[in-house]
């Protein structure tokens, strides 16, 4: 595990406690099967996924970039449905 992965787990967790505060604050906790509550799942399993990687020493070379890229995108995604909705 590299000294970098907070610096990439950051946006994860951001990402994940925007969509959930969404799921909460705006669409009102309503169903499982709201895009917050998925997306948040998402974002989860796929910080659980880059961790496990590197726990057990499969991650790629290029891997800390592409789940740093998954990580961003994902919090851009959550700003733009915090202000959209």
């Amino acid at each position: 595990m590299s000294s970098s992965a907070t610096l990439i787990l950051a946006p994860f967790i951001a990402a994940f406690l925007v969509f959930v505060f969404h799921f909460y604050g705006r669409e009102g906790a309503v169903s499982v099967t709201a895009p917050s509550f998925l997306l948040a799942g998402l974002t989860s399993v796929l910080a659980l996924a880059y961790l496990g990687l590197g726990v057990f020493g499969v991650l790629p070379a290029y891997g800390p970039i592409l789940f740093g890229i998954l990580g961003a995108a994902l919090l851009i995604l959550s700003i733009i449905r915090m202000f959209r909705l």
